[in-house]
């Protein structure tokens, strides 16, 4: 990919500047499917705005990050984690310090994806 796309995309601020995949419709739809949701599914809820985080709005985000279809259902049930309420996601996010979410993947799946 050119400077074209990437150059779009930050001049648009959908991105960070880092670089990315376009995601085209049968990137997003490939990832849906390995995952098994529609598009309109909601994985969770931003508490604040009370907006719906549909799965096709992770899958894109998920395609222009680079993830692969088979990673996806950890970057769903990551995204369903941090909209818990329990979980806080506002707490972290408004600090005056530099903080990030570490996500740790264990188990079969992990073996599984490597």
């Amino acid at each position: 990919m050119g400077p074209k796309p990437q150059n779009y995309y930050l001049e648009s601020k959908l991105t960070d500047g880092l670089p990315i995949v376009p995601p085209s419709e049968d990137r997003v739809r490939a990832m849906l499917e390995f995952a098994g949701l529609a598009p309109d599914q909601v994985v969770g809820v931003e508490t604040i705005r009370n907006k719906n985080i549909t799965a096709e709005k992770v899958a894109v985000n998920s395609v222009m990050a680079g993830c692969r279809p088979e990673y996806f259902p950890v970057v769903v049930s990551a995204v369903a984690a941090c909209c818990d309420r329990s979980f806080n996601p506002h707490a972290s996010s408004t600090s005056t310090n530099g903080v990030t979410v570490l996500v740790l993947v264990s188990g079969g799946y992990a073996h599984t994806i490597g």
